[in-house]
């Protein structure tokens, strides 16, 4: 894009180094080509064109030329031939028109990729909230079941729940606060929990699960008690269970 050395400009010197300040931002070190908007790039008559080549040639030690972008973006290059084409650009002259700056297409390889179908998402159980009476009795079972080695997990609750119902109203409200606590903080993360009741198949077969552990506890508690040499495996027997609460 040529340029009339002796065009005067409709711009003062003011004006000039404005616009050159507008565009230094962009000199620096690593820079060696020039981005003017295509808006603000017509609005500059030959001599403000000259000033600003000028300017940005101190910087490049190099003879430098107005392009124009010519992949669809309005903007104009300005930069020494050489440091245009890298990469790959290209200079045009279209007949009777001005410089254009190209770059050509690059085509790339698409492989055709293979889509899994979607996998349905897994059914995450929600556990139902613990009452309070759940939070009381696994807070003791261990204990119960340490002092008591032959006791099956059926005792155990039964005889938790007589304590329950003999504790105090204080210690009753402490683990319906509990309980509501941890109610609130499932809802929380699950806001769209609800308790669905048990069928009647999957309780008999929690039944029968529970019955099996029991028989399995019984079968060690017994193992224990008749080894031989064992003293103090008899010493703990189911009666003492209610010094244990």
């Amino acid at each position: 894009m040529a340029v009339n050395m002796n065009t005067a400009s409709q711009w003062n010197p003011l004006q000039l180094q404005a616009i050159w300040r507008e565009l230094e931002d962009q000199v620096h070190p690593f820079s060696r080509v020039l981005s003017i908007r295509g808006e603000a790039f017509r609005q500059l008559d030959a001599a403000a064109k000259l000033f600003i080549a000028r300017r940005f040639m101190e910087h490049v030690q190099e003879s430098v030329l107005y392009v124009i972008d010519g992949n669809g973006i309005d903007r104009v290059y300005l930069g020494a031939p050489k440091h245009l084409v890298d990469g790959g650009g290209t200079i045009l002259r279209p007949p009777g028109s001005n410089l254009y700056w190209i770059r050509p297409a690059v085509h790339k390889i698409t492989t055709a990729t293979l889509i899994a179908p979607p996998v349905p998402a897994k059914h995450v159980k929600i556990p139902r909230p613990p009452n309070a009476y759940i939070l009381y009795r696994k807070e003791r079972h261990h204990h119960v079941k340490i002092s008591n080695p032959g006791i099956t997990n059926n005792e155990i609750s039964q005889l938790l729940g007589k304590a329950w119902n003999l504790e105090s109203r204080e210690v009753r409200q402490k683990y319906k606060d509990m309980s509501e606590k941890v109610k609130q903080a499932l809802l929380e993360k699950h806001p769209d929990y609800q308790y669905r009741p048990r069928r009647p198949s999957e309780r008999r077969r929690r039944r029968r699960n529970t019955q099996s552990q029991d028989q399995q506890d019984n079968t060690d508690a017994n193992n224990a008690t008749t080894s031989p040499g064992d003293a103090s495996a008899s010493a703990a027997t189911p009666s003492d269970s209610t010094d244990a609460v």
